[in-house]
Formats: structure tokens, C-alpha cells, sequence
């Protein structure tokens, strides 16, 4: 589970505040909250210190605003609403194609993964961590949600998972086998990355594949073409 660290009830309540009205400044907080202001701004350096907190500006008209992990934190305390916490995430996150009932399940299945330090800041962050976790077989890991919040959530990893890949490989295939792993640029068939025991031992590699992983590669390539209208 994710680590926050203990807060008071002041602290809380700033937490609460932004994540309900934010991004908003400290000043108004204070005053709406009843907080002396030299106090809410050092609770509000120390929200921001430990990741809960952002803030645009200088420090005293600085706007403050939740972050992705000062949301999570929110959810898990329920210190506001779960509709404003959730829209908040969907839209930082970048799941505007989703509901928020999507977004929720995937939150509660990153939230059953994820250990005291897990990185969050990002679906790219997110999705990353829970493969390296859970493997290519994540749906293993969901084994403790429902059978709809599976369902959801898994809809959501699919667009993170896609996503990730067309960001760092764009129109790339990935070919494999028994003695291979390799990924392929398409436009131009240049091998982004080779792991690869034709020769006796693994190697990796990308610039200088063995002649018997390129004949295959091209064969394969070949039969690509014909699914892939694009190339």
C-alpha cells in the first residue's frame, strides 16, 4: 500500500480544501479554514514537501493544487468528494476517453499493487510500475477485486499499455520466439532492441543482430505486411 505520512487534522483539512476547490491560494484557505496563516502556509510547505501539494507563484500568491498523489491520498481517506477527487484524476491522468467508474477501478487496482514506494505522477508511471510488479499477466494481479472493477480496470491498463508502447516505440512490431525478443521500427525496419540466443549465448543488442535473427526478422516482416496496411 502507499506510504503517506501521519496528518493532523489542520493538515487534513488543507488537503481537503485544495483538493475540493483548488487550485486556490493559501490566504483563502487560511481564512476559510479559521487557520492562523503563518500556520496553513507551513502546513501547506510541508504538504508539498512530502508530494501531496504543488503550487504556481510566489510564496505568498503562490495557487495551490492537489497532485496525483495528494489525490490518492484524498480517495483513500475519503477526505472529499469521491466524484471531485475522481474527475480530478481522470483529468490529470489523461483518461478523458473513460468514465469515472473506470478511472475508480483502475485507481483501486494501482492502490492493491502498489507498495510504500511506488513513483505516481503519471498513467505511463502508473501502468510501468504495475507491470514490472505484476508481469505481462497483470489480470493475476487484480485477484482481489470485484469482477466488474476487473473488467474496468483492465480497460484502462490496455489504453495505458498501448500508450506507453506508441510513445517510446511509435510504428514498431514486436517479433518473438523461442530464441528471440525483438523490437522493430516498421518504417524504416531498423531493430530498436534485440534479445536474442540463435548464437549459443544471449546478447543484446540493436545495430549488430547475427545474420541468422535478420533473415528471420525480414521473413517475419514479410508476413506483417500483410496485416498491417500501413506499412
Amino acid at each position: 500500500m502507499l506510504y503517506w505520512s501521519k496528518l493532523d487534522d489542520s493538515a487534513n483539512n488543507i488537503v481537503a480544501y485544495v483538493v475540493s476547490d483548488g487550485p486556490v491560494t493559501m490566504y483563502r484557505v487560511a481564512r476559510d479554514l479559521n487557520l492562523h496563516f503563518s500556520h496553513a502556509y507551513r502546513k501547506a510547505k510541508k504538504l508539498e514537501d512530502s508530494g501531496l501539494l504543488t503550487s504556481i507563484g510566489g510564496p505568498r500568491a503562490s495557487l495551490y493544487d492537489a497532485t496525483v498523489r495528494g489525490l490518492l491520498y484524498a480517495y483513500v481517506a475519503k477526505l472529499a468528494s469521491r466524484e471531485i477527487i475522481l474527475k480530478k484524476l481522470r483529468e490529470m491522468l489523461g483518461l478523458h476517453l473513460f468514465s469515472l467508474e473506470e478511472v475508480e477501478s483502475f485507481i483501486k487496482f494501482f492502490l492493491t499493487v502498489a507498495n510504500k514506494e511506488a513513483p505516481v505522477g503519471s498513467l505511463a508511471t502508473m501502468v510501468s510500475y504495475i507491470l514490472d510488479k505484476c508481469g505481462s499477466d497483470y489480470t493475476r494481479c487484480m485477484a482481489n477485486l470485484g469482477e466488474r472493477d476487473r473488467v474496468l480496470a483492465s480497460r484502462v491498463m490496455a489504453y495505458g499499455i498501448i500508450k506507453l508502447i506508441h510513445n517510446f516505440f511509435g510504428d514498431s512490431l514486436v517479433v518473438a520466439d523461442e530464441g528471440y525478443y525483438a523490437i522493430v521500427k516498421l518504417s524504416t525496419r531498423q531493430l530498436l532492441a534485440v534479445q536474442c540466443k540463435l548464437c549459443g549465448r544471449e546478447k543484446y543488442c540493436s545495430l549488430d543482430p547475427c545474420p541468422s535473427l535478420k533473415d528471420i526478422i525480414e521473413v517475419k516482416l514479410r508476413d506483417a505486411s500483410r496485416l498491417v496496411p500501413a506499412f
